[in-house]
């Protein structure tokens, strides 16, 4: 996955990521069925949204037979990584990240990802 820069994800693109990181290479359609109540959103607004996030280099997309499959091109570590930088920056106006111990009883991240995260956050402190 891309070590590319990005903005920080809106919040229905990070539900577009979380579905993506949890089951890979998804189609549209599967994409819609799993957000479409939270949102409100037609068909037709999920594909303009995952055209989007492809363009940003969010996502990326591979059609089969037809059917676009859609699969995260940004890691759950690098993405929850800025975010908490920046909140706890921008928000928080803390000079430094709370130690990812802090998330230890998040259902999205692994300990590997836990230990990821705790290096990013001591790495973009360090700066």
């Amino acid at each position: 996955m891309s070590g590319k820069s990005f903005d920080n994800p809106t919040k229905p693109e990070l539900a577009i990521l979380k579905l993506l990181w949890r089951d890979d290479d998804l189609s549209a359609r599967a994409i819609h069925n799993a957000i479409a109540d939270d949102f409100g959103w037609s068909y037709s607004t999920v594909r303009t949204v995952l055209e989007r996030m492809s363009e940003k280099g969010l996502i990326s997309k591979r059609a089969t037979q037809g059917v676009n499959y859609y699969t995260a091109e940004v890691t759950k570590v690098s993405v929850l990584g800025r975010m908490i930088a920046d909140f706890s920056s921008r928000v928080l106006e803390l000079d430094t990240a709370p130690a990812a111990a802090f998330f230890s009883d998040s259902k999205l991240l692994s300990e590997d990802e836990l230990d990821e995260l705790e290096a990013m956050l001591r790495k973009a402190e360090d700066r």
